[in-house]
């Protein structure tokens, strides 16, 4: 195959590539809205999640059905001694301060999110249902989204490092 012809193949794999991973997204954003989150308001339930699930790892990985059992005391223990502040959540999304805390004053409402007694932001109960209906569809979609890379090509590109 002459490097022209290779060059076109790939090509058209990106752009195959590019649309599924739209695909994916697109499909996350509605999902997500169907909580009454926007985007921006998921990521920062993603950033508190995050700071709980690398304090978990620490001690010991869990299973998908493991974390979907966990206490709501058992969330706020795993957040002790971790203060998770809204600027420092600001700072992870790039985004104003004041967005971040009326946004984190929202989750709070909803019961997602929570203050802690030194002031951090941590996951309340309600965080537990949306892991379970959000992720059992992202592990779906992600699942078809990495097959479908798979099936063109373009996983063995992105994971050799290749940008097109």
């Amino acid at each position: 195959m002459s490097q022209e012809s290779k060059s076109l193949q790939e090509s058209e794999i990106y752009s195959k590539a590019g649309y599924a991973f739209l695909l994916f997204i697109t499909d996350y954003y509605k999902r997500a809205n169907e909580f009454g989150l926007n985007i921006d308001e998921i990521m920062i339930v993603h950033v508190v999640a995050a700071q709980y699930l690398y304090k978990f790892n620490k001690k010991k990985s869990r299973t998908f059905e493991e974390l979907k059992k966990i206490s709501p005391e058992d969330i706020k223990k795993s957040f002790q001694g971790s203060k998770l502040s809204i600027l420092s959540v600001a700072n992870i999304l790039g985004q104003p301060k004041e967005s971040v805390r009326r946004r984190i004053q929202k989750l709070i409402d909803f019961q997602l999110l929570s203050k802690d007694t030194n002031g951090g932001v941590i996951l309340n109960e309600n965080y537990q249902k949306i892991l379970e209906q959000l992720s059992s569809g992202t592990n779906i979609t992600f699942s078809k989204l990495v097959n479908d890379l798979n099936d063109m090509g373009a996983l063995n590109m992105l994971l050799n490092g290749r940008k097109s």
